[in-house]
């Protein structure tokens, strides 16, 4: 495979940076998977023996494909392209996309408000036909259905096929999975192209008419300046299609990737024997609680979506007009049933946890809230306006059909304008639908449609899978420091916010069969279902005990704003910044050629040749508004960092005039190389051009070094059970290395489970435990499950130690707390800052600074990493046996 072949390369070359231009226009940051694909594109386009006319991006739904497109409009309109054409196979993912590139009010616009490139505003445009001469991109939106009939029809307004062969054009191709029918076929039939595609015209019919004739043999071949980029989740399971594609896929990230690097919601499958009724009304009681707690958290314009499915349009439309009836006169009595679920479950398997959720939302209810308040909220939240069926009254068809309003409405599901909180469907959206805050799925019918068998999975099963497929999409929230759309609580399975990272699928299911077939069609598509396992750690109730007769503590410093960040940060960017500038030369120059000499005898004169000299000058020097000007232009993108609130919030100034001073910029030198006289004979473009590289490059030297947070250098004592004595759920790896430490009174968790390097660091204490306890009273070793949390002095980085080792001194009032970190050797110099953090700890507390706590002293020793390397090892066994001589 093509990205197979690069990234072996980039082993050994590295990775290019992604271009400013690109990540400086775009409303929303990269994910590591999109630049690995974007750094993929650059380095095959750099190659020289490569021409990158046709690519393929295999990336899983919700990866953010059209991101990634985005990206890749911008990086072809800096390459000098400016026609770029959509298309795809459905006509709602026209509109969808339409508002992702085109509507800058539209909550999922992909761009910044303004896009700045090369100093110059450029302006993206929905065009229906190219114009000669473009002043910015413009994109023309179409379906391989239409686009081949405005082709073949040569329609008023509408590009021909001849002024398309004159244009250099990027065609971008979504859902591309759809537009291979000739290649599945092995052979090119003979086509019909004097018929019209119209709706309906059979798909295999539009693939080979539309796709594989029209825009590869008509619109990419003729012209090889041409590019074409597919972006699909899947690509057909037929050896001729995968054998087409195996130059072609520049990247893959695929669902399992995906569903691994933790940016989805975790699938929930709650079966139960519950009528329709109690299933809808089960879904109603979760929307609520996820409500509830939002707002506990204080997440804003949370709103969270229930999507029931049917088996027909005739029954979705009952299915729609019975909620409607449940909704309009619901009564705290409609709940009764739910109290029958209130005795504590024990849900081992992380995809069937349901169940123990609801007595957790019991307890909620019981504890702060009623049911007759439930069911007002709900009346108020799921009224006629706020619910929505994908049919259109209009359609007469036996398809379903939706109308313009409605697509509006379910592709801005997450707009805080958006009312719709209950969508009835039947297929009408498994594919080309992007929605965040999806949480519950009904299926509203109980037929298993397996003709009997347990080997074959049924269709409708397929369809639902597609539509869990739609709803795992994670919806993104902030909390202490984690990323806003990563999961955050894989190691915290009873915290409140983890039902916000919950997809639940509820079903009638009363042999468990249908939900054996939903997870082995989950399984084969690559969802992660049932290898994982709950796990729940806890203090051993012996060591408890004694924690708390003792009054033992665990030290913790603290996260701080960082008022001298503005100093700090200049003064280290002012002391290896070099700035040197080449400005343009302009030089004339005449050829004379005697064609009497032998080749390459020209003479050549300089009619202006010029000397360039180099000239020192300081920053307070130039021209305010020459600073000004450049700073203007600057300041134009969304939340740039030459904002004056961003300005002032950064370096504490009152104005602009202020960067000015020498204590700002004012002091800096320049080394500017020209032709000119002097520096004031340079052309003021010049002068602009030059002041704009500048102020670029200080200010991304200055954004390295703001540091808006610090931890404190002093440390504060807990309780040890305060900190630790609650137990705590993770979702765990059944792979994971495990520890029998049932039997280690030294280790005071009930469990273990880690990585490698952990399970080393045990049995490395395992073999030293008498050492330690032939000088200590007391030797306890904790392993920190994500429970407590260290911050480092400089930027106020938050580090959660794996390991806290808590030692007494048998001939001293002494207590030690020693910090230590397994680290593997893919992460050695990643992490390099925590190790130096705990060594700063040592410095400050091993010796030098004794806390003192209730008349006892406790000292900190912060260890190197440890890692089973030799030169590594060594340098932690010699820390460690400082502490046992």
């Amino acid at each position: 495979m093509l990205f197979e072949k690069i990234e072996g390369a980039k082993e050994f070359t590295g990775s290019p940076e992604i271009p400013s231009f690109i990540t400086d226009n775009l409303k929303f940051n990269l994910f590591d998977w999109q630049k690995n694909a974007l750094e993929n594109l650059i380095i095959f386009e750099n190659k020289p023996q490569e021409q990158a006319t046709h690519l393929m991006f295999n990336m899983a739904t919700g990866t953010g494909k059209t991101l990634l497109m985005a990206s890749c409009i911008l990086h072809y309109y800096k390459k000098g392209y400016r026609h770029f054409l959509f298309f795809v196979n459905q006509n709602n993912i026209v509109d969808k996309t339409e508002n992702n590139f085109i509507d800058v009010n539209h909550n999922k616009y992909l761009f910044k408000q303004k896009i700045i490139i090369d100093n110059k505003t450029v302006v993206i445009k929905k065009v229906e036909s190219f114009s000669d001469n473009p002043q910015g991109i413009e994109i023309k939106f179409t379906t391989v259905q239409k686009f081949y009939n405005d082709i073949h029809a040569e329609k008023e307004n509408i590009n021909t096929l001849d002024e398309l062969k004159k244009l250099n054009l990027v065609l971008l191709a979504d859902e591309a999975h759809h537009l291979n029918a000739n290649t599945k076929n092995k052979k090119q039939e003979e086509l019909d192209l004097n018929i019209e595609l119209t709706d309906r015209t059979s798909d295999t019919v539009k693939e080979k008419l539309g796709w594989e004739h029209t825009i590869l043999e008509l619109v990419l071949k003729p012209n090889p300046k041409n590019i074409m980029l597919e972006f699909t989740a899947t690509i057909p399971d037929n050896e001729e299609v995968q054998k087409k594609y195996q130059d072609k896929i520049i990247a893959k990230f695929d669902l399992k990737q995906f569903l691994q690097a933790g940016f989805t919601k975790e699938i929930n499958l709650l079966s139960s024997t519950f009528a329709n009724k109690e299933r809808i009304l089960t879904a109603l009681l979760f929307a609520w609680y996820r409500h509830q707690i939002a707002l506990k958290y204080k997440i804003p314009h949370f709103k969270s979506v229930i999507l029931f499915r049917s088996k027909t349009i005739a029954e979705s439309e009952q299915d729609y007009e019975y909620f409607l009836q449940i909704t309009q006169n619901i009564s705290h009595y409609d709940f009764d049933f739910i109290h029958s679920l209130k005795n504590e479950q024990k849900d081992e398997n992380i995809n069937e946890m349901g169940n123990s959720r609801i007595v957790k939302m019991l307890k909620f209810i019981e504890k702060e809230h009623s049911f007759s308040q439930i069911a007002d909220w709900i009346k108020h939240h799921f009224s006629q306006r706020q619910t929505i069926i994908t049919n259109s009254k209009s359609n007469t068809t036996k398809t379903e059909k939706t109308d313009e309003e409605t697509e509006k409405l379910l592709n801005s599901l997450e707009d805080k304008n958006n009312p719709i909180r209950a969508i009835f469907t039947v297929d009408r959206l498994t594919e080309g639908w992007d929605v965040l805050n999806l949480f519950d799925i009904v299926r509203l019918y109980q037929t298993q449609n397996a003709g009997g068998s347990d080997k074959k999975t049924p269709e409708t099963t397929v369809k639902e899978m597609q539509l869990i497929g739609r709803g795992v999409r994670y919806y993104p929230f902030d909390f202490d420091e984690k990323l806003a759309n990563k999961r955050k609580f894989d190691d915290d399975l009873d915290h409140d916010l983890r039902i916000l990272e919950e997809l639940y699928f509820h079903t009638f299911d009363e042999d468990s069969r249908y939900i054996s077939h939903l997870k082995a069609e989950l399984k084969k598509k690559g969802f992660p279902i049932s290898n994982k396992k709950v796990v729940q750690f806890e203090l051993k109730p012996q060591f408890k005990e004694i924690a708390q007769q003792n009054s033992l503590k665990v030290f913790a410093n603290k996260q701080i704003k960082n008022a001298n960040r503005r100093k700090r940060n200049l003064d280290e960017v002012k002391h290896d910044f070099y700035f040197e500038y080449q400005f343009p030369v302009y030089e004339l120059k005449e050829e004379e050629i005697d064609f009497n000499e032998e080749e390459n005898n020209e003479n050549t004169r300089f009619v202006n040749e010029q000397k360039i000299k180099t000239d020192t000058i300081t920053f307070s020097d130039l021209s305010p508004q020459l600073f000004y000007k450049a700073m203007a232009i600057k300041a134009k993108s969304d939340n740039s960092t030459f904002q004056f609130k961003s300005l002032q919030q950064n370096l504490q100034i009152n104005s602009v005039k202020d960067l000015l001073k020498d204590e700002f910029l004012g002091d800096i030198k320049l080394h500017l190389k020209f032709a000119q006289p002097n520096f004031d004979a340079i052309p003021a473009q010049d002068k602009l051009d030059m002041m704009l590289t500048f102020i670029s490059k200080i200010f991304a030297e200055l954004d390295r070094f703001i540091y808006p947070n610090k931890g404190t250098e002093y440390f504060y004592a807990k309780p040890l059970t305060e900190v630790f004595g609650e137990p705590k759920k993770k979702l765990v790896e059944e792979s994971s290395a495990t520890y029998n430490v049932q039997e280690k009174d030294w280790y005071v968790l009930n469990e273990f489970v880690g990585t490698s390097e952990e399970e080393k660091l045990l049995k490395f204490m395992s073999e030293h435990i008498q050492r330690l306890e032939q000088k200590y009273e007391n030797v306890y070793l904790l392993r920190n499950e994500e429970v407590y949390k260290i911050y480092d002095f400089e930027q106020g980085r938050g580090f959660d130690p794996d390991f806290l080792l808590f030692l007494k001194s048998k001939t001293e009032n002494i207590y030690y707390q020693i910090f230590i970190e397994p680290k593997g050797e893919h992460l050695l110099e990643k992490d390099k800052w925590k190790e130096d953090f705990l060594l700063q700890i040592s410095q400050k507390y091993a010796k030098n600074h004794i806390l003192n706590v209730e008349n006892s002293d406790y000292k900190l020793v912060g260890l190197p990493f440890f890692n089973e390397l030799n030169d590594r090892k060594k340098v932690f066994v010699g820390k460690f046996n400082e502490l046992v001589e």
